[in-house]
């Protein structure tokens, strides 16, 4: 029984000097809300000073903006907001790819129609001299390749 104790007593200490755990920057909680397709999250960030465009690199070297992580995970309110917030359509990453690109590489079917319908440009080209329809054609994603291939 004392050792059990001893083991708690050295699990409070420890919690009281490491204090709770960092809070998220503003910058963080706008590119993690885009994930989340949380806007209340990103509505906050923005207020706080987040950059809307800024470029995460903290998961991916090539990185991903906002509108980025918001087409990859599906989320078309999160792109409506961050559009509506002054979030450029056609930024591309480190590689050349845009939000469409990543809809497109992830099968992202309501997230590219909520970027097209926003007005983002089907014919740019990444890096590898690819467009958003090619990546979708070349991942197998047959419904966002329907779609983007539908475009005049």
């Amino acid at each position: 029984m004392p050792r059990r104790l001893s083991v708690i007593a050295v699990i409070i200490v420890l919690t009281a000097v490491a204090g709770p755990a960092a809070a998220q920057t503003a910058q963080e909680r706008l590119w993690d809300g885009a994930m989340q397709g949380d806007t209340l999250a990103m509505a906050g960030a923005l207020k706080d000073g987040a950059v809307i465009d800024s470029l995460d690199t903290r998961r991916n070297p090539n990185g991903r903006r906002a509108l980025n992580w918001a087409a990859w995970y599906d989320k078309p309110d999160a792109i409506r907001f961050l559009v509506a917030h002054g979030a450029q359509l056609n930024l591309a990453n480190k590689t050349g790819f845009t939000p469409l690109h990543h809809a497109a590489e992830n099968g992202s079917l309501a997230a590219a129609r909520a970027l097209v319908a926003a007005g983002a440009s089907p014919a740019v080209y990444n890096q590898r001299g690819q467009d958003p329809l090619e990546v979708a054609r070349t991942r197998e994603q047959v419904a966002v390749a329907a779609l983007l291939d539908s475009l005049p």
